[in-house]
């Protein structure tokens, strides 16, 4: 049977009609519930699930048709029989057959690439719209008097103009909005503002706000919501300013509004409960970036807390500022001024608490405090760095170190520019150090090292070259430095490779790198390179008149004291040195850190009383002192007591 013969009996049988019938009621379904899916309550999905259904209905209702029309007729048909002597199946049977299993296919993969189109795909929620679109709405006139209503404008273009200025976000105007709506206006129905706002523009935020009018005062009120109006991210507090004089409450709210932009990025770096101005927050970025250049950055953190009076976080770190450079007075003087932006501010509670405990030097403190801020912004840099240093030097934890140090990949980074990147290296190469990781301290200094001549950078990485055995890159790195520094600096670097190899128990190479440190022409005033060689040697009779000198320069000197006094007693002048050991007692006073007590243990420990220099060496780490390079198990003066339990009990006092 050709196709054409198969349509005209398809139509003298009135299948095409039924056919037809199928699908204008289709079609006519459709449109009805196009237009009552809204007033009925129903979700706008349902046309795709009705279009779903009627695609699959089709085959079964091509197939009802036959059964119902078409199969007795077929029945009577004269049957012819093939060689095999089974009925044979009609011509019309078998293309009609063939017909629905080919419409069937089709249905299904209609119904497929529709179900594909709408349930298999993420649907993709309001919230994590990816725009940068800012829309601000016309700021409501609720003065009474339409001659205000200038003011709103003014509002809006000095918004929309810091938002642009500074690359926050592209910004949806008041007027742009109003083009549109004067056009949708034009039709019958009047367009709806918020509708046409996220239909058409699908904006990130909108920023809402009213000026009202309180005696002879401006009261401005603003919020920022999400695109759809469904959250209120931030209702700021309202700003009032004298009634002719507008723009001191715009300026205001343009600095508050572009505060919150900059800053809601990453919310869990902010200390701050309310956003700060945004002039400020540019002065304090400032000063984080240059955080090595000591003078640079306490000006910018004193500009930051001039343009926002209550912005916290700069300063805390103008806190951290005179902590860090020794001026503790000072420090705690200032953080007493500090009063966090409100009781329930937990977190600023805990950086608060996190330096009342360094002023007080009570490390654990110290240590519960750093780690709970650091569990919030385990990536933001200074944090990351003040929970390694704290982890190493406040309570000797090394093996802690590099898990804090590996939150933050240092790939990419300009090394030599970035201060807190060389802090970060500095004290994992400690703790790798202390870990008897010499290698690793080694390959992780020796980049820097390289190109920059920082003694703190420099001595980390000898402690590593002397402690693993290998003097020959020692040497070549000595061989580098001494081309581009001065006497000062090689006496200091050879002194600290000698004190390294006392700790080695290596007397005789210490004695030949404080030689050669004595040898080289000296740079400075005083002798205290000179007479700190003589004293580790144990040549206190030529170290004795250095150490005089000294203590004339600067008769407050503590360490100077007890040098001398080790000396005294050495020299079998007792009473010179308890003299001097009295002295060193009375100079007691706040924010010492066990200073005193350290000295006073050095000169006991130098005078082989064990007893009593553990007991001030206990006494000196409770009083806040830390473990350092050159401090506790560093110091060549304690090395006898390494293995000691009771100098253990100090090492681990913190735990």
């Amino acid at each position: 049977m050709t196709f054409k013969t198969f349509v005209k009996e398809c139509n003298e049988k009135e299948v095409l009609k039924m056919l037809s019938i199928y699908i204008v009621s289709c079609w006519v379904l459709l449109q009805v519930l196009a237009v009552t899916w809204d007033p009925m309550g129903l979700p706008k999905i349902s046309n795709t699930y009705l279009i779903i259904i009627l695609l699959l209905g089709f085959p079964f209702y091509i197939y009802y048709i036959w059964h119902l029309k078409l199969a007795k007729a077929e029945k009577l048909k004269k049957v012819r029989i093939s060689k095999k002597g089974k009925p044979k199946k009609s011509g019309f049977y078998k293309m009609y057959f063939s017909s629905m299993a080919v419409i069937s296919g089709l249905c299904a993969v209609a119904a497929a690439f529709i179900i594909q189109n709408n349930f298999a795909r993420n649907r993709i929620l309001p919230e994590a719209v990816s725009t940068d679109k800012i829309a601000i709405m016309k700021f409501g006139n609720n003065t009474g008097d339409k001659v205000n209503d200038i003011i709103g404008k003014m509002t809006s273009d000095w918004i929309m103009h810091g938002i642009t200025q500074y690359e926050l976000g592209q910004v949806v105007s008041p007027e742009i909005l109003g083009d549109y709506l004067g056009i949708l206006n034009s039709e019958t129905e009047e367009a709806d503002e918020k509708e046409v706002l996220t239909q058409y523009f699908k904006p990130a935020k909108v920023i809402v706000g009213n000026y009202y009018l309180n005696k002879d005062e401006l009261l401005f009120q603003c919020s920022i919501m999400d695109g759809n109006y469904d959250k209120t991210y931030i209702s700021f507090e309202p700003i009032t300013c004298d009634q002719g004089d507008p723009l001191v409450c715009i300026e205001s709210l343009k600095q508050k509004i572009l505060g919150y932009l900059i800053t809601e990025v990453n919310p869990a770096l902010s200390l701050e409960e309310t956003p700060p101005k945004f002039e400020a927050y540019q002065y304090f970025i400032d000063a984080e970036a240059n955080f090595g250049d000591n003078e640079l950055h306490l000006e910018l953190l004193n500009k930051a807390i001039e343009a926002d009076p209550d912005y916290f976080e700069p300063k805390v770190m103008r806190v951290a500022y005179y902590y860090n450079n020794g001026d503790y007075e000072k420090a705690d003087s200032l953080k007493n001024t500090i009063v966090p932006n409100s009781r329930s501010s937990a977190r600023q509670i805990n950086v608060l608490q996190t330096y009342n405990a360094l002023l007080e030097g009570n490390n654990r403190s110290i240590y519960t405090h750093t780690l709970s801020e650091y569990k919030l912004a385990p990536f933001h840099m200074i944090t990351n760095t003040g929970a390694m240093v704290v982890a190493l030097q406040y309570v000797n934890k090394p093996e802690e170190v590099d898990s804090i140090f590996r939150m933050v990949t240092m790939e990419g980074m300009n090394l030599e520019n970035c201060t807190q990147c060389k802090f970060r290296i500095y004290t994992q190469s400690l703790a790798n150090i202390e870990l008897k990781k010499y290698d690793e301290a080694i390959t992780l200094l020796e980049p820097l090292t390289n190109v920059l001549d920082d003694m703190y950078l420099q001595r980390a990485l000898m402690a590593a070259l002397v402690r693993s055995g290998n003097i020959a890159t020692l040497e070549s790195q000595l061989e580098r430095l001494k081309i581009s520094n001065s006497n000062s600096y090689m006496q200091s670097a050879l002194s600290f490779i000698a004190k390294e190899f006392l700790l080695l128990n290596d007397n005789e190479r210490a004695r030949e790198y404080f030689d050669r440190s004595s040898s080289l022409p000296n740079d400075e005033v005083d002798n205290s390179r000179e007479a700190e060689a003589f004293y580790y040697l144990k040549e206190f009779d030529k170290a004795e008149p250095l150490f005089e000198q000294l203590h004339r320069s600067d008769p407050d000197d503590i360490t100077t004291m007890a040098r001398l006094a080790v000396c005294y007693h050495r020299n079998t002048k007792t009473k010179q040195a308890l003299q001097l050991i009295e002295k060193i007692s009375g100079t007691r006073s706040a924010y010492q850190f066990g200073s005193v007590d350290y000295a006073l243990a050095q000169y006991y420990a130098n005078i082989d009383n064990k007893s009593l220099s553990l007991q001030y060496l206990m006494k000196s780490i409770a009083d806040g002192n830390t473990y350092t390079l050159m401090t506790f198990q560093n110091d060549p003066h304690f090395l006898p007591y390494l293995n000691d339990p009771e100098f253990n009990k100090i090492m681990t006092f913190w735990y």
